[in-house]
């Protein structure tokens, strides 16, 4: 035991004052002769005043007295600890990347055990075994004082590379004697941990949980992105984020530690992350880059036969892009429009406003190959890369003295660089480059004989490509060979900021710490395109972007660390702070009170003023002093209080109770409202009527409800409830059997309400009540848009015209959900934070409708409705 104000046990020293004060009797009286008094001399006494204080009553104060004196000194019980022996301690505590998810304990746990050294008065050594960032390898600190073992350890920071334990060994074996605690992240490094653990010899061994790690990911045929995890553990999650870290998208993990994301094509090019759910570290991030980017591609070409097999201008062009490549057709004007990444013009002559046009669109970042032939041959213009000849040069004819020509190997600085040739391409026809003025620097790709082929060059943050002959086999056979598609994905990752060069020097532009930040870099080695994809994370090579500012590549954990392996670690502990310390100042302070009111009690007893009838007076007002125990209720009871039906998917019910919550707290502090947290219904069970508003996701795999639920949500909408139906789909608008919803949605929706004899049905309009109860909206949309929104004809509500169900396939929930630091946890699909804006006030109407009903449909409200609207 330890005390926390030891100097105010010098208070003991007063019991003996209080001792004698207590025994201290003032001297007798002295008598008087009073005649009267005789008269009472025969009087009995009933009540005697003692000569002194009763020994028991003595004892009694004098423990109160040392009671007060003890507690106020603040005694503190410490539980039994781990330390053994009489030495300094070493404390070894594994730091790299997989100690990053229970950093806090495992700092905590380092924490106690100096806190327990330093009560001994026992030096600590600290011993981190992943290396600086300056590479400097781990190596036993000197023995310090547990305050500075303290600073040192509030220091320490997790880092995002493997531990260096095999490095270790020999220190080990040569440091003196110590009391060894191994804080151990739970897998191995390498064959060297075996050597490391024996040298370490551990007095006693903690380890934790090593954090989950996200291996892979790649663009499927369908373009979807699958991912893959080391390991898998219950309710796991993948969240796909923008670069502010918006959630495009949230996929669950299969048993396995897959998980597939599919997102539209314009969303693929926001996404620069993936990440699982719970604490953010390096091992649960994965930087994405453009090898997993889909890549919107535009198509034109001149002619008005571009698609026809074998002889169009696109034929060959769309059946060798890449995977990543999600072609788009129409003209310049549209495809810059409609924001593609790169586009390609097969023989497509350009008046001055296009060149102008695609001049921003390349300087923009953008990527423009154009394909040579007879209209760009007989309409030359100035957009290439160099200045071009006019007419056509023909190769191989009956008239001509020169042969087919193949192609020379590319060039080091071309991004072609590395692609194998092939011999059975031919050219018959080209487009002649002024040799005046043409820079060795933009020819890619030239003919045996020295003639360029393809020119390119960097245009701002975009390049200009021209492939001096056709892209069909008009004047080639370039496009029936292996070679050109490798060409065209080539080009596809220049579109998409990946390195197309395995030589291309690239430096660290942004760093990943372990804890999932990307932050400046610190010192690290360049590396070439090549050489990082085999590099192992190490303090030389961090993970992180690595660009030369046109490309950028990840660089992440997955892929270039060890798999994890489980160590073996015989009779380890958890981590954890362990039993805390008990102050026991408080209890004994409170036994002091209570050895005081005894004493009062019996000094009244002793007096006679304490009776009977005094003792049950007292005993009343200690029980109107006592508050009683709150009845058991659901909490709609006691406060106004939005609910959601489980559906039994996690992340559908995560996303329904953030969404509400969202709601609420919105709706409370804008209104006179005060709502509660919502809660998870199930309608066999739960009493429906204490909720104003019941928010329903209609999951496809949602089976229907029983007959006691149906039952109960018919009666909630027939005694005044409002149920929010919402079917979730992406394919919002298409036709199906659900009322102008998609097929699957509406097949769902049908087979949940069957049992409900919804009322008919109309789509809301802007001059409903529900659209202007609070805000004044024209739509109703949600994460997704264009799906009707549904409510009960005008025949079919209450008395006060209030629809009893609205219906919708936009994903409300999806649109309003935020984290616990308020952050959304989905992005609204087109049109991102405006769309969240209204779908919150949409939201904010439901409350409202379901709260008020329809007192703005009163007539003297009208004229002013009508004027706001604009009617």
């Amino acid at each position: 035991m330890m005390f926390v104000a030891p100097l105010a046990l010098l208070g003991l020293l007063g019991l003996p004052a209080i001792f004698f004060l207590l025994r201290f009797n003032p001297p007798p009286a002295r008598r008087v002769v009073f005649p009267p008094l005789a008269l009472l001399r025969d009087l009995p006494i009933q009540e005697r005043t003692p000569r002194r204080i009763p020994l028991w009553l003595l004892v009694l104060r004098l423990l109160a007295a040392a009671l007060i004196v003890v507690g106020l000194a603040g005694p503190t019980l410490h539980p039994p600890g781990i330390l053994s022996g009489t030495g300094p301690l070493l404390l070894v505590i594994d730091n790299g990347w997989a100690a990053a998810a229970d950093w806090p304990d495992r700092r905590a746990t380092a924490s106690r055990l100096i806190a327990a050294a330093g009560r001994d008065g026992r030096g600590v050594a600290i011993l981190a075994t992943a290396g600086t960032s300056s590479a400097a390898p781990p190596r036993i600190g000197d023995v310090m004082t547990a305050d500075n073992a303290m600073q040192r350890i509030d220091a320490l920071q997790p880092e995002p590379w493997p531990s260096g334990r095999a490095a270790l060994a020999e220190a080990l074996e040569a440091a003196p004697e110590t009391t060894r605690i191994y804080l151990a992240d739970g897998i191995t490094d390498g064959a060297g941990f075996t050597t490391f653990f024996h040298a370490l010899a551990p007095t006693v061994i903690l380890a934790g949980a090593p954090a989950p790690l996200l291996v892979s990911a790649r663009l499927a045929a369908d373009r979807s992105l699958v991912m893959q995890t080391a390991d898998t553990r219950p309710g796991d999650f993948v969240l796909a984020r923008t670069a502010s870290g918006a959630v495009l998208a949230r996929a669950a993990l299969s048993p396995t530690g897959g998980a597939t994301v599919a997102l539209p094509p314009a969303l693929f090019k926001q996404l620069t992350a993936l990440t699982l759910g719970g604490p953010a570290t390096a091992s649960g991030t994965l930087l994405l880059d453009g090898s997993s980017r889909t890549v919107i591609t535009g198509l034109a070409a001149g002619d008005g036969n571009a698609e026809a097999p074998f002889l169009g201008g696109l034929y060959f062009i769309r059946r060798a892009l890449p995977a990543n490549a999600a072609p788009a057709s129409g003209d310049l004007a549209a495809l810059v429009a409609a924001k593609a990444d790169m586009i390609v013009l097969a023989d497509v002559p350009l008046n001055a406003a296009q060149s102008a046009m695609a001049r921003r669109f390349i300087a923009n970042g953008g990527v423009l190959v154009r394909f040579a032939g007879p209209l760009t041959a007989a309409a030359p213009d100035d957009l290439s890369p160099d200045p071009l000849l006019g007419g056509e040069r023909h190769l191989g004819g009956a008239l001509t003295w020169s042969t087919l020509q193949g192609l020379a190997p590319f060039p080091a600085a071309s991004p072609f660089f590395g692609l194998p040739g092939d011999a059975s391409a031919a050219i018959s026809r080209q487009i002649l480059a002024d040799p005046t003025t043409l820079l060795a620097a933009t020819v890619w790709a030239s003919l045996q004989d020295g003639t360029p082929l393809v020119l390119g060059a960097a245009i701002g943050r975009g390049y200009l490509v021209s492939v001096l002959t056709s892209a069909n086999t008009e004047w080639s056979n370039l496009a029936l060979s292996g070679l050109f598609p490798a060409m065209l994905g080539r080009l596809a990752s220049l579109a998409a900021g990946a390195a197309p060069q395995p030589g291309l020097l690239l430096s660290l532009s942004a760093q990943l710490t372990a804890f999932g930040a990307l932050t400046p870099p610190t010192t690290a080695t360049s590396l070439t395109a090549g050489d990082l994809t085999g590099a192992p994370v190490s303090p030389e090579h961090p993970p992180g972007l690595y660009g030369n500012g046109a490309t950028t590549l990840a660089f992440n954990l997955g892929g270039h660390v060890p798999a994890p392996v489980a160590a073996a670690l015989p009779n380890a502990a958890p981590l954890g702070n362990g039993p805390p310390s008990a102050n026991l100042g408080a209890w004994l302070i409170a036994v002091a009170l209570l050895l005081l009111a005894v004493d009062l009690l019996l000094s009244l007893y002793r007096r006679g003023l304490l009776g009977l009838r005094r003792l049950a007076f007292l005993a009343f007002l200690a029980a109107l002093l006592v508050p009683p125990a709150p009845a058991q209720a659901q909490s709609g009871a006691l406060q106004t209080t939005l609910g959601y039906i489980r559906t039994g998917d996690p992340t559908t019910d995560q996303i329904s109770a953030d969404g509400l919550g969202y709601i609420s707290a919105d709706v409370s502090a804008h209104t006179a409202a005060a709502l509660d947290n919502p809660v998870a219904l199930d309608p066999a069970t739960d009493d429906l009527g204490l909720y104003p508003l019941i928010y329903w996701p209609i999951l496809p795999t949602l089976p229907a409800p029983g007959p006691v639920a149906c039952n109960a949500l018919k009666s909630y909408m027939r005694h005044g409830g409002l149920l929010i139906i919402d079917s979730k789909g992406s394919d919002a608008g298409a036709a199906g059997s659900g009322a102008g919803f998609s097929p699957g949605a509406g097949a769902a929706l049908d087979r949940a309400t069957a049992c409900l004899s919804l009322p008919p049905l109309q789509p809301l309009g802007p001059a409903d009540v529900l659209a202007h109860c609070f805000y004044i909206l024209q739509d109703f949309p949600g994460r997704f848009v264009g799906a009707p929104t549904l409510i009960a004809a005008p025949a079919s509500r209450d008395a006060d015209g209030v629809s009893p169900v609205v219906i919708g396939q936009n994903d409300w929930a999806g649109a309003w959900a935020r984290d616990a630091i308020g952050l959304p946890e989905q992005l609204p699909i087109p049109g991102g934070e405006d769309q969240r804006v209204l779908a919150d006030r949409f939201g904010t109407n439901l409350v409202i409708y379901a709260l008020t009903g329809s007192y703005k449909s009163d007539q003297n409200s009208v004229p002013a409705l009508l004027d706001k609207l604009g009617q």
